[in-house]
C-alpha cells in the first residue's frame, strides 16, 4: 500500500512520492526558545517523531531538520527582564527545549540549525530577492518583501490577496509600499539587541526568511515535506512559499503537512491566552507516555484537546495495554508445555495476530492515521485479555507461543508510535501511583484497610470483609483474591478506546 498524505498546499490526499527514489527530507518548523514548553508545542515533535519513524518502517532514508529561532524580539525582551544577554536565554531554552523531547520519546532531528548559525545564507536569500525585484529596500534600512509581486501568493490558505488584507487588520506602515508586505531584514532599533552587518546595516532577519534560508541551505531549494502546527499555515509558511521560490524560482516544498492545534476547555492552548499546561508539569503528574498518546491518539488533522477526563480516559487505555501486556508476561514464562485442545478465544486470538501487522501498517500509510492504527492494538489486547483471563486455561506450547506471539507483536508496534514499550510491571506500578496521588488517596490506607478485611476474613467477620470492600470499590480500588494472595489495582470507569 502506497504511503498516502494529506497535502495542505492542495487539500487532497495524494501518494507520497519522494524527490529522490528510497529517500525522504522533511523540514518542521522549531521553536522560538524564551520560554518553557506547554503541551500544545508538544504537538508538533510528537507527531513528526512518529512521521519520521514510519518513513524509515517504511524503507526511506530520512533527513529530518528541526530549526530553533534564537533571536527574536520574544528571548529581547525576556532578557531584558531577566538582566542578561539574548544568548543566554536562547540557550537555556533551547537545552530545555531538548529535555522536554527526550522526556516524551522524541528522537533528536538530524539537523537542528539555529537562526544564528545562518546570518550568512540568510543575507544571501534576501539579496537574491532584492536583486531580482521581488524585495525592496526602504529609507531606514528595512528589507521588505513585495507579495503583490508574487502571483500565488495564498495559494497555500487557499486565500486571495484582497481577501487577505480585507480579513485582516494590518496597522499603518509608511515604509511599506503595501499593508502586506513583510520585513526579511530589521535594522536594529537599540544597542542590546543582537545585531549583524549586512548591506542595508545592522540588524537581524525577519521571522519567515529563516526557515527559507535554513530549509535551502540543509536540503535544498526543493525538498519533500514541510511541517508544522495549523496556525503557521498563514502566514509564516505562506511567506515561506512566497520568498523561497520567488528567489529560487522551484517549487521549495512539494507536501506540506499541518497537525491540529491543542485546546483546554475549548479554547486554543497559549502563553498569551495563560491557559497552558507545561509539558514537564504534565509529565510530572501524569508520565510522559500518557502524554504522547493523549497527542496521538486523535487523528493529527483533528483538533486535541486537554481535560481531566481525557487524562483519565488515556489511563484507562494504557492500563488496558499494561495489563495485557503483565498477563502475557506471565504465560510466556510458564514451563509447563503440555498439548491441550484449542479454544475459541485461542483461535481469535491467533487470527488478530496473524493479521496485526499489516492492518496497523495500512492504517499508518492511510495518512499517518494513528487512531485507526492504535484500534488495532486495543482489537489485540481484547482478545489476549479474553485468553488469558479464561477461566481455567493451563499451561501449554500454544499459550506460551501466543503469549510471546503477543509481547513481540506489541513490542514492533511500539517502535513506530513509542507507546507501550515500558516494562509492564513497573509501569502499571507509576501509574497505580499516579491515579491515587490524583484522586487524593494515600496508598498506605489501601494496605491498612487490605490487612483489616485480611483479619476479618482469617476470624470469619465477613461482614466486616464485605464492608472493607465496598469502601475501596467506592474509592476506584479493585480487589481480587488470587491463589498468591489479595491482590489489588485502580479501577476506570471510562468506556474502551
Amino acid at each position: 500500500m502506497p504511503l498516502r498524505i494529506t497535502n495542505t498546499l492542495s487539500g487532497k490526499k495524494e501518494d507520497f512520492v519522494p524527490l529522490r527514489a528510497g529517500e525522504a527530507s522533511l523540514y518542521t518548523c522549531g521553536p522560538t526558545v524564551y520560554g518553557l514548553t506547554h503541551i500544545g508545542n508538544a504537538r508538533p515533535p510528537v507527531f513528526f517523531d512518529v512521521v519520521r519513524r514510519f518513513l524509515k518502517v517504511s524503507g526511506f532514508k530520512t533527513t529530518w531538520v528541526m530549526n530553533f529561532t534564537d533571536v527574536d524580539d520574544k528571548i529581547i525582551n525576556r532578557a531584558r527582564e531577566e538582566k542578561t544577554t539574548s544568548d543566554a536565554i536562547a540557550q537555556k531554552f533551547t537545552q530545555a527545549y531538548l529535555e522536554d523531547l527526550a522526556s516524551l520519546g522524541v528522537q533528536l532531528p538530524d539537523k537542528q540549525p539555529k537562526v544564528t548559525q545562518y546570518i550568512p545564507q540568510i543575507i544571501q536569500l534576501v539579496e537574491r530577492l532584492v536583486a531580482n525585484n521581488a524585495a525592496y529596500v526602504a529609507e531606514n534600512g528595512e528589507v521588505f518583501f513585495s507579495v503583490r509581486g508574487f502571483a500565488k501568493y495564498g495559494q497555500l490558505s487557499n486565500k486571495k490577496i484582497d481577501d487577505l488584507l480585507a480579513g485582516v487588520r494590518i496597522a499603518a506602515d509608511e515604509k511599506k509600499r503595501d499593508p502586506l508586505d513583510f520585513s526579511l531584514w530589521k535594522p536594529r532599533k537599540t544597542e542590546d539587541e543582537p545585531s549583524w552587518d549586512s548591506p542595508w546595516g545592522k540588524g537581524r532577519p525577519g521571522w519567515h526568511i529563516e526557515c527559507s534560508a535554513m530549509a535551502v541551505s540543509i536540503l535544498g531549494e526543493t525538498f519533500d515535506i514541510h511541517g508544522g502546527g495549523l496556525d503557521l499555515v498563514h502566514p509564516h509558511h505562506e511567506n515561506e512559499i512566497a520568498q523561497s521560490e520567488a528567489a529560487t524560482g522551484k517549487i521549495f516544498a512539494r507536501y506540506w503537512m499541518h497537525n491540529n492545534l491543542i485546546s483546554m476547555d475549548r479554547e486554543k492552548m497559549s502563553k498569551s491566552l495563560g491557559n497552558i499546561f507545561l509539558t514537564r508539569d504534565f509529565i510530572a503528574k501524569y508520565t510522559a507516555e500518557a502524554l504522547r498518546y493523549l497527542l496521538l491518539s486523535v487523528h493529527y488533522r483533528s483538533p486535541a484537546e486537554y481535560s481531566k477526563t481525557h487524562v483519565r480516559e488515556v489511563q484507562a487505555a494504557l492500563h488496558r495495554v499494561y495489563s495485557a501486556k503483565a498477563r502475557a508476561q506471565a504465560w510466556a514464562e510458564t514451563t509447563q508445555t503440555a498439548s491441550l485442545p484449542e479454544i475459541p478465544e485461542e483461535k481469535t486470538l491467533a487470527e488478530l495476530g496473524a493479521g496485526f501487522e499489516k492492518g496497523w501498517f495500512e492504517a499508518m500509510s492511510d495518512d499517518f492515521n494513528t487512531p485507526k492504527a492504535l484500534a488495532f492494538v486495543f482489537d489485540y489486547v481484547r482478545a489476549a485479555n479474553a485468553y488469558f483471563d479464561k477461566k481455567g486455561l493451563k499451561p501449554s506450547v500454544r499459550t506460551v507461543q501466543l503469549a510471546q506471539e503477543f509481547l513481540a507483536k506489541i513490542d514492533g508496534f511500539s517502535q513506530t508510535l513509542n507507546l507501550f514499550g515500558s516494562d509492564a510491571q513497573a509501569y502499571l506500578g507509576q501509574l497505580r501511583l499516579t491515579v491515587l496521588q490524583d484522586r487524593g488517596i494515600d496508598p498506605a490506607t489501601i494496605d491498612a484497610a487490605l490487612a483489616a478485611r485480611q483479619k476479618a476474613r482469617a476470624e470469619k467477620n465477613f461482614a466486616e470483609a464485605d464492608a472493607l470492600r465496598l469502601k475501596l470499590s467506592q474509592q476506584g480500588i479493585e480487589i481480587k483474591d488470587t491463589p498468591r494472595g489479595t491482590e489489588w489495582d485502580v479501577a476506570f470507569t471510562v468506556s474502551n478506546p
